[in-house]
């Protein structure tokens, strides 16, 4: 959930070259901080993993806050670096982006092999969650940062591939009305040759660093062949605008309903099922969200890969940047009537329901604060002053 006083500054406080932006092309000079440290965590096996992430920004677009991308590298949840995205970063920080690629915690038990066996299920779903509270954390760390890295906290993406791409989903996804997976809390030990080693309970889905501050909401979701462990996790709050990539004969991820590692044969029997893009897309469209908010990309072809790195990225650039503009200042109720004339569905950021079929410019003794506007076709988010619409975006 985006934090209340940073969403209504963010609001109000835009500089004019922002406005101007494209997010397309990369054309600004950069510059590089690597290694921030963001905080530690305990490992899968009870030692602790100290995390840290680099941070790449422009350096001539004389922008004061720019939208922030937060990419999460892939590798199984065994293995990868998140300097496999600093060239991807690197790109989009030439956009006009501060973009931020993230260390997560790696590494699951496996059965009587090691890994990519795992012991059972919940192995995946575990490393999936701890990545989550990693990739919550240091966004929460980079709202702390905002001013000294130059991020506009009410503009953030979140994207990633494989299964860094599960845990960017989860961690867009996933909220408080959610039920989270038994594997979470508190199970069975994993007995080995080398011992017997606990699976304590994990904790809340928001883990423990900087929680001193309350998570964002997230605005766009790229998702390169990744999944999700539950379709459900679609519902509850306004969906994200989410642009994918899958290749349809995918055979770690697959682009449907399967488990993780599906066509590597005898490893897959301990992982769970995962919905690809393509279970995604046919979800999407049963419920109703439009083709304005769901760009999927689907290959015919059987890789777990992209096959058109360049294409792909353009086109995911695309998409997110129609979502960067920043919000319009509503001035007087004639101006705030052709932005929002019609009636809405006004939804908090919480997920509740807070009034359904009303018009938006006669709130009358709406609650002050920032809502979500929803109907066919569109998605408004609005700062609400003495029950009228003060600025929309």
């Amino acid at each position: 959930m985006k934090p209340l006083a940073i969403i209504i500054v963010a609001f109000l406080v835009y500089s004019a070259n922002l406005g101007a932006q494209s997010y397309i092309e990369p054309t600004y000079k950069i510059r590089s901080t690597k290694d921030v440290f963001f905080g530690t965590a305990k490992r899968f096996d009870g030692g602790t993993d100290t995390l840290k992430m680099n941070i790449f920004m422009p350096t001539n677009d004389n922008a004061v806050k720019r939208p922030l991308v937060v990419w999460v590298h892939g590798g199984g949840f065994i293995q990868g670096n998140r300097a496999d995205f600093n060239s991807l970063c690197e790109t989009w920080a030439k956009r006009g982006y501060t973009a931020v690629t993230i260390s997560y915690r790696l590494g699951i038990h496996g059965g009587l092999l090691d890994p990519p066996f795992a012991y059972d299920e919940a192995e995946l779903i575990r490393a999936c969650f701890r990545g989550i509270q990693d990739v919550r954390g240091g966004i929460r760390f980079l709202v702390k940062n905002a001013g000294t890295y130059g991020i506009d906290t009410s503009r953030i993406i979140i994207g990633g591939a494989s299964a860094g791409s599960i845990v960017a989903m989860h961690t867009a996804f996933v909220d408080a009305l959610d039920t989270v997976p038994r594997a979470i809390g508190r199970i069975s030990d994993v007995t080995r040759l080398a011992g017997t080693f606990a699976r304590p309970d994990l904790g809340s889905v928001e883990g423990d660093l900087h929680t001193d501050v309350p998570t964002p909401g997230i605005d766009v979701v790229l998702n390169i062949f990744g999944a999700l462990l539950n379709l459900d996790y679609l519902g509850g709050a306004p969906f994200i605008p989410m642009y994918s990539y899958h290749q349809t004969d995918d055979p770690v991820v697959a682009c449907g309903v399967n488990r993780a590692y599906h066509g590597v044969g005898l490893i897959s029997g301990a992982y769970p099922y995962l919905s690809g893009t393509c279970a995604i897309r046919e979800e999407l469209k049963r419920r109703g969200i439009p083709e304005s908010d769901r760009e999927m990309t689907i290959y015919q072809g059987a890789a777990h890969d992209v096959h058109d790195p360049a294409g792909i990225d353009r086109a995911a650039a695309v998409f997110a940047s129609k979502r960067m503009t920043p919000a319009t200042s509503v001035n007087d109720d004639h101006v705030a009537t052709g932005l929002l004339d019609g009636r809405w569905t006004l939804i908090g950021l919480d997920g509740r329901h807070i009034a359904t079929d009303v018009e938006l410019t006669s709130l009358g003794s709406a609650i002050d604060g920032v809502y979500v506007a929803v109907r066919a076709g569109e998605r408004r988010l609005l700062l609400l002053r003495e029950g009228k619409v003060a600025a929309v975006r």
